[in-house]
């Protein structure tokens, strides 16, 4: 039994689809079993859990002989504390996991900013997750700290069909190490199946090769019959009201501004190279006609 966690998130469902593709007997939880109904079809066990009830987690972990674990969901707009949230996420996925009969491997979805010290906003949970999964005796755990990912550019889509310009915090032309969730998601499958073994405890995944914002807007704008599309960048502040005007609390709108900041001013950068562990094949021209359709 391979059980994936937040099985409807963007990287956890791209778990799920690579390992029921590959003809594997899965569970698949999330906090909505009606969204679970399409894992569920297709043959796997669902079970609906919130990811802080650690009771609740460790039913659900009965008789996995591997684990594809995340904290989620990554982002709570409306949050007053989000560390508190996910400090109860990482007592629950701790007690849920602790000595866990047959329990062999988990691969944990990290990020990027987890190589950061510093990391704030959303992001701050990440090293303390990594690090709670790293207390638990007789079991392999692999981390997947991704890049930046793709799906960040899905907003900028819209906001470029409708306008030709998009806005962000990040400088137009800083190079970025672009991921698609998809091959996050064979990544981890491999792993759990252990079809591939990890050469470090520590995986720093990213595309094929990076890309700057400008690069990624023009792309955009050329698949949307928009050409010569462009990219903007704003200051601090004007993201904040941004955010707060999407029905961000003030909590959020600043945590989610600091995070992108530390992103904008090399704070948060890759560690590893790219190379035959690291990187994954999905190019942004590939991702972007793939969500255009």
């Amino acid at each position: 039994m391979i059980v994936v966690a937040s099985a409807t998130s963007n990287t956890g469902s791209a778990v799920a689809e690579a390992l029921l593709a590959a003809g594997h007997r899965i569970r698949v939880l999330g906090r909505d079993r009606g969204r679970l109904q399409r894992f569920a079809e297709r043959g796997a066990e669902a079970a609906e859990v919130r990811p802080d009830d650690p009771h609740g987690l460790r039913e659900a972990f009965a008789d996995a002989r591997t684990a594809f674990v995340m904290i989620a969901p990554g982002l709570i707009p409306g949050s007053t504390d989000f560390p508190a949230y996910q400090r109860r996420v990482i007592s629950a996925y701790r007690h849920a996991l602790d000595d866990l009969d047959g329990l062999t491997r988990i691969v944990g979805l990290s990020a990027w900013a987890a190589s950061y010290a510093g990391a704030r906003g959303p992001v701050w949970g990440l090293r303390p997750f990594e690090e709670a999964l790293d207390t638990l005796t007789g079991v392999e755990v692999t981390h997947l700290r991704a890049g930046w990912f793709m799906e960040n550019t899905l907003p900028m889509i819209e906001e470029v069909r409708a306008t030709g310009t998009a806005h962000g915090l990040i400088p137009g032309d800083l190079p970025l190490p672009a991921i698609a969730t998809a091959d996050i998601g064979a990544v981890a499958a491999d792993l759990l199946t252990g079809r591939r073994r990890a050469g470090t405890r520590t995986l720093e995944l990213q595309g094929p090769r990076d890309i700057t914002l400008d690069e990624i807007v023009a792309a955009i704008g050329q698949a949307v019959g928009r050409p010569g599309a462009r990219y903007e960048q704003i200051d601090a502040a004007a993201m904040r009201e941004r955010l707060l005007a999407a029905g961000f609390s003030p909590h959020m709108a600043d945590g989610t501004t600091a995070m992108t900041l530390d992103v904008a001013e090399r704070r948060i950068v890759m560690t590893q190279p790219r190379d035959a562990e690291t990187a994954t094949p999905t190019t942004y021209e590939e991702f972007l006609a793939r969500v255009i359709g």
